[in-house]
């Protein structure tokens, strides 16, 4: 079991801030700063449990990793400013929500965040977290198609798979866990998202 002590969630959460700082002074569009960082190899071995890549590894080089055409202009981060206080509010959902930050970005997209920053960033996380659940009144799977403007209908055609199924997970009246993993992998095919953005939680083996 990998040992995740406070000067790591530190790390993860300013190198988190640290790139979608950097990127949106680099000019990428929000949309390709979440692709990035959710698609990125460290944020998915992250999810796996390995703290390998962002704990041994400087924020420059990993940033470079991901977003290869950056400004080489200096940038240093501001823990304390909107970028800073959204790692902090993100690594934290991560943790709580136990999803894929692909999945995260969808719940809470970064300019939601950062339009959240005036008036929660005093107040205590768990109002966020408050915030967050509120968001995902059905299922993981019902935000990812509402973010994709995909209809149960359309889902089922794309799929194969019968439309009363669907809408059963849909509406979390059936545990997206416990279908069959074909079927899982054909939803996640037709909405170009991983099979674990669409569980209900992942299996973090963190001991923090």
């Amino acid at each position: 079991m990998i040992y995740l002590s406070d000067d790591y969630v530190v790390k993860y959460q300013d190198t988190i801030s640290y790139f979608i700082s950097r990127a949106i002074h680099d000019g990428y569009s929000f949309s390709h700063i979440e692709y990035s960082i959710a698609h990125s190899l460290m944020i998915e071995e992250f999810e796996k449990s390995n703290i390998t890549l962002i704990a041994f590894s400087s924020m420059e080089k990993n940033y470079s990793s991901v977003f290869p055409f950056s400004k080489n202009d200096g940038f240093i981060l501001n823990v304390y400013d909107k970028y800073g206080w959204s790692g902090y509010i993100y690594l934290h959902l991560f943790f709580d929500l136990k999803t894929t930050f692909e999945a995260l970005f969808m719940i809470m997209p970064i300019k939601e965040m950062l339009s959240c920053y005036p008036l929660y960033h005093e107040m205590d996380y768990r109002q966020m977290l408050k915030y967050a659940r509120e968001k995902i009144k059905h299922s993981t799977l019902d935000i990812v198609m509402k973010h994709k403007n995909v209809s149960t209908k359309e889902l089922s055609m794309m799929t194969g798979i019968n439309y009363s199924t669907l809408n059963a997970i849909r509406y979390n009246k059936r545990n997206i866990d416990k279908i069959e993993s074909k079927k899982l992998y054909l939803i996640a095919k037709a909405l170009n998202i991983k099979p674990e953005s669409l569980l209900s939680h992942l299996e973090l083996d963190f001991d923090r």
